[in-house]
């Protein structure tokens, strides 16, 4: 018997083994290719996982895998990815993190309301009449009603997509 080189990618299997993958064979279960990693989710939120695994599958859709399962500490990968990040300067440290009082919050919540209502007053001009030139009243009192909108806003999405309803309405909800 020769010794098997160091670098060799060998797997010796136990004599229960060979026997159950044997009578999976038999079986009819045929081997899945291209999968690199398995892993299972208990009730506890534990996760198992299985690297490299040899995935068989029957014809009704079970799969039989085989290979060393290992529990995948998920959260511990996750505290060490965030202290590399942040040693790294990627995410701010907790002294760079700026706090603010609910007060503070609240207000610069307000101001940016008060910023975005008087845009929304400066672009709105309603109260210029819009010409409502051929377009049939039924279609502008469909637009009005499905966007819910006033009739200068529902004449000129119409105009804008030359009398196309759809479009109009569609602009209008955005």
């Amino acid at each position: 018997m020769s010794a098997i080189p160091q670098n060799a990618n060998v797997t010796i299997l136990s004599k229960n083994e060979k026997k159950a993958r044997e009578a999976i064979l038999k079986l009819g279960l045929k081997k899945v290719a291209g999968i690199i990693r398995v892993t299972f989710r208990r009730k506890n939120n534990e996760i198992v996982a299985i690297d490299n695994p040899e995935v068989f599958r029957s014809a009704g859709g079970n799969y039989v895998v085989f290979g060393e399962p290992k529990i995948d500490d998920f959260t511990q990968k996750l505290a060490a990815a965030q202290q590399q990040a942040q040693a790294s300067g990627i995410l701010p440290s907790e002294k760079d993190i700026a706090t603010k009082s609910p007060e503070d919050i609240q207000a610069d919540m307000q101001a940016a309301a008060a910023a975005n209502d008087n845009a929304t007053a400066a672009n709105d001009n309603d109260d210029e009449e819009v010409d409502a030139g051929d377009l049939a009243k039924e279609d502008i009192d469909l637009v009005m009603q499905q966007a819910n909108v006033t009739k200068n806003k529902a004449v000129k999405a119409l105009k804008e997509h030359n009398g196309d309803i759809v479009n109009a309405i569609m602009s209008l909800s955005k």
